[in-house]
């Protein structure tokens, strides 16, 4: 996976339109693009997230890079065609002549054991206390205070934009639930 640095995210926004607010919307329905174009061809929900997040960092690394893109639409297309090919190379399934027995449903978790493997998953994939801070402040705002306002409140904390920072939140809980779902299947 690539990180997508701000500058690269800048530039990608500034290649769809002069306007910040149109930018982010562009950058937002060009994302949609890519995450349909992605379950379209077979991509799980989760992955097809993370599929069209890594085309757009792809481009915008051209895009810091130098490289002079004429319709950043058809190009982050193309990228995202390359990407759904490794990914699906390195995600190929070992063809065989049974279906396997379905995975038993894992046992029933409450409220108490969930929120244990949050906070462990939370040590455990978040390492970074910033980190932490971050997708906690984003997904449990204050009591009384608007979501929109309180991200765009961290956005501005952290010298980013708001889109930027919904797709690092995205990342991280992403990879939280990955987390949370392995620990419920180890104690089923």
């Amino acid at each position: 996976m690539s990180n997508l640095t701000a500058e690269g995210f800048e530039k990608l926004l500034n290649q769809l339109d002069d306007d910040s607010r149109r930018a982010g919307e562009k950058y937002e329905q060009l994302r949609e693009k890519l995450t349909r174009s992605f379950l379209w061809r077979g991509v799980l929900n989760l992955h097809a997230d993370v599929l069209a997040d890594e085309s757009l960092d792809r481009v915008a690394k051209k895009l810091t890079e130098g490289v002079e893109i004429e319709n950043i639409s058809a190009y982050a297309c193309e990228v995202s065609r390359f990407v759904w090919l490794e990914h699906t190379r390195k995600n190929k399934e070992i063809p065989t002549d049974e279906t396997p027995e379905p995975a038993p449903a894992p046992a029933p978790v409450d409220s108490d054991e969930r929120l244990a493997f949050l906070n462990k998953c939370m040590q455990e994939v978040v390492k970074d206390e910033d980190e932490r801070r971050l997708i906690v402040a984003y997904y449990d705002p204050d009591p009384g205070e608007k979501i929109k306002e309180t991200r765009r409140k961290i956005a501005e904390k952290l010298g980013i934009t708001t889109n930027y920072l919904k797709q690092k939140a995205s990342r991280l809980r992403i990879r939280l639930e990955k987390c949370i779902r392995e620990c419920i299947a180890e104690a089923g």
